[in-house]
């Protein structure tokens, strides 16, 4: 892509009000995305982008969305209901447990930044409850929507939010002069849950949306959302380079974590204790298939992408990224052994999907 048309694309989708976002790719989210890795990003640069680009939940239509929801199949609500409740609780939790991180934080102008952080995953919350309540007919929050989908979670997720981001939020806020463990938990949150978890789930979800047309409302939101959390991956990647160059041996600290974080990261995403609401590919409507080749492929990449801005060793930065590839393929066998049946990646590993 042109130089000129990256910067316009940047332009577009930082000065694009929320009622336009619909007519936003996410590609050119992704763009202006891997733009915030650039060295010139500051905390205080970011802070500015959240003050001209605020938005308000109550100003989206879902009238459009009810209708577009009620058409969909019964297996493409569940497949779609399962992933939007794992974004519910995730922007839940953030918000509950982020404050220990501002607080520590040893630098001013990063506990600004963290600070309005925390303002988003509130708004973020409210959205999918709104969402919940008026599309989905799940009124009650966070609760309803947990009831409405059986079982609540799969491991991986609990794993990464009930141990691993409890548990590293919970040292700093015991410690919060160790800035390993600070380091730790900016890898685990900023990284780890929104820079692979959330940007892989938003990319699938608003690239299908998108093509079929559907859902303009939560379209829109979405959108604003992922522009949001450009803002957040752009500081994690920021913070933590911050600290590799001041102390090379902070590079340990953060590889050491992200494998840590590899495995019920990458089981979160492929889930083999859950089946999936749909099994056989070629059921699903061409326009609503994700392949889970690509899928894969694309998350690594954002992940990998990111470790590599930080400062990580490309050596190092390569061994992450053959570990996920591995986990997935290991992922999708356990999956089979756990249920008896095909996986769907295996249509398009022979050839049969493309």
């Amino acid at each position: 892509m042109a130089a000129q048309s990256v910067l316009e694309v940047i332009r577009r989708v930082e000065e694009t009000p929320l009622q336009d976002l619909v007519a936003v790719d996410i590609t050119d989210v992704e763009v202006q995305m891997d733009h915030l890795l650039g060295r010139e990003i500051t905390a205080d640069s970011l802070y500015r982008r959240w003050e001209t680009q605020q938005w308000a939940v109550s100003e989206l239509d879902f009238a459009q969305d009810k209708k577009d929801w009620a058409a969909l199949g019964e297996g493409l609500q569940l497949a779609y209901r399962r992933t939007m409740t794992l974004f519910f609780i995730g922007e839940q939790a953030v918000t509950d447990t982020l404050s220990p991180l501002l607080f520590a934080a040893p630098r001013e102008d990063e506990r600004v930044f963290l600070a309005t952080q925390i303002a988003d995953e509130a708004r973020h919350t409210v959205f999918f409850q709104r969402f919940f309540g008026e599309v989905l007919g799940l009124e009650g929050g966070l609760t309803a929507a947990l009831e409405a989908v059986r079982p609540r979670t799969v491991a991986g997720f609990r794993k990464i939010f009930n141990e691993h981001l409890a548990g590293a939020v919970d040292l700093v806020r015991r410690e919060p002069r160790n800035e390993a463990a600070w380091v730790e938990g900016v890898v685990t949150y900023h990284l780890v849950i929104e820079g692979y978890l959330a940007l892989a789930g938003q990319h699938a979800l608003l690239t299908q949306f998108r093509k079929v047309g559907i859902l303009p409302g939560f379209t829109a939101g979405f959108t604003a959302v992922a522009r949001d959390e450009s803002r957040h991956i752009g500081f994690g990647v920021m913070a933590l380079r911050r600290r590799v160059t001041e102390d090379p041996e902070m590079a340990r600290v953060i590889t050491r974590k992200l494998h840590e974080l590899l495995e019920p990261a990458v089981y979160t995403g492929v889930a083999p204790d859950r089946r999936l609401a749909i099994e056989d590919p070629t059921e699903v409507p061409p326009l609503f298939r994700v392949n889970p080749l690509e899928a894969r492929e694309f998350a690594i990449g954002q992940l990998t992408k990111r470790v590599r801005a930080i400062g990580i060793s490309p050596a190092a930065v390569d061994e992450v990224g053959a570990a996920m590839r591995a986990l997935y393929e290991r992922g999708w066998d356990e999956y089979e052994h756990n249920h008896g049946v095909r996986h769907p990646v295996r249509w398009y590993q022979d050839g049969s999907l493309n």
